[in-house]
């Protein structure tokens, strides 16, 4: 029996990678070429509301999308959703054959759903996924049976990263300047804050007049007025740093004090007037960033401010002993 002929005219499908041959340049499919004029308009209409639909998702993350547009899906569509909604931290791990395998629906369902949900395509919904980490969002991936081996690697280029970071500091010049300070102020927000508190800690061991701003329930605008140039100011800005913060920088590249900023790699502008800078790794396996190479470096520049003033800080340091005797606060630990 003759094969019916193939009709080459078809609208293309999904092909078997999950991505579509012929897609608009928004990431929606092209209308079909209408005959009549009526027919056309209203084709225009459909496009440009979608169109618009989408550019008004762009900010939204998947889970927002997913949620509102859940009730709308299909059935195998809604069985993708529900999977995602549950394991959404390890969608940075999945490619489109793993998640139509995983959920036991075709990669065409897959790539249409994430088009649905106002995304290119699955990719550009995994890249959404992988820079939240890369931001600081914290993102759970099952572990693996390497992850501690894995955690070492990691922990070990922080490591390599911040000590070649610390290298490139003019230390004697910034040693010189927090040495010479009247008042060392040290600022530091949400997780920068316990690195604020730790090297004030140690400062307190050699020098008086060492703070951590602001202080609880406070602001900063009465606390940076009065500094001058005999102030230092020490400024941890780690990813995911408050709005206000970069106003803060701007203003403190503006006064006369000596500023130390200590930020990881995603705060890309540093205004003029901070002179030394301070480059720390927080890159990490797990779902939160690591910290171990920054308390490293706050280690390393409190040593580097005993040697500069070996004498004076030796003095403060059986100072500070002989009171924790006098008041008994430590035990035999």
């Amino acid at each position: 029996m003759p094969r019916a002929p193939i009709d080459h005219s078809a609208p293309p499908e999904d092909d078997v990678s999950g991505e579509s041959r012929a897609v608009h340049p928004d990431g929606e499919a092209p209308p079909p070429v209408a005959d009549a004029g009526a027919d056309a308009t209203v084709n225009l209409a459909t496009s440009l509301a979608r169109h618009a639909a989408r550019q008004g998702t762009r900010s939204l993350s998947l889970h927002q999308r997913l949620t509102r547009s859940l009730e709308e899906l299909t059935p195998n569509e809604r069985r993708i959703a529900r999977f995602l909604l549950a394991h959404q931290d390890e969608l940075a791990l999945y490619n489109a054959a793993e998640l139509s395998r995983l959920t036991d629906v075709s990669k065409a369902t897959v790539s249409r759903l994430f088009r649905r949900l106002g995304y290119q395509d699955f990719r550009e919904a995994r890249d959404q996924a992988r820079s939240l980490r890369q931001s600081g969002v914290p993102v759970a991936a099952a572990p693996t049976a390497d992850h501690h081996q894995r955690h070492y690697e990691q922990e070990c280029r922080n490591l390599r990263q911040a000590l070649a970071a610390l290298d490139m500091l003019d230390m004697a010049a910034l040693s010189g300047a927090l040495a010479k300070a009247e008042r060392l102020q040290i600022i530091g927000f949400r997780n920068a804050y316990p690195l604020a508190l730790h090297l004030r800690q140690q400062l307190l061991q050699l020098r008086a007049q060492v703070a951590v701003l602001p202080q609880p329930g406070q602001s900063l605008g009465e606390e940076v007025a009065r500094l001058g140039a005999d102030d230092a100011v020490v400024v941890f800005a780690m990813r995911r740093r408050p709005q206000g913060l970069a106003r803060l920088l701007e203003w403190l590249g503006q006064a006369p004090c000596t500023v130390l900023l200590v930020c990881d790699d995603s705060l890309s502008t540093i205004p003029a007037g901070i002179e030394h800078v301070l480059r720390c790794p927080l890159d990490s396996v797990s779902a939160f960033d690591s910290y171990a190479a920054a308390m490293s470096q706050i280690n390393l520049l409190a040593t580097r401010l005993l040697h500069d003033d070996l004498v004076g800080g030796r003095s403060q340091i059986r100072r500070v002993t002989d009171t924790f005797d006098a008041l008994e606060e430590l035990g035999d630990g």
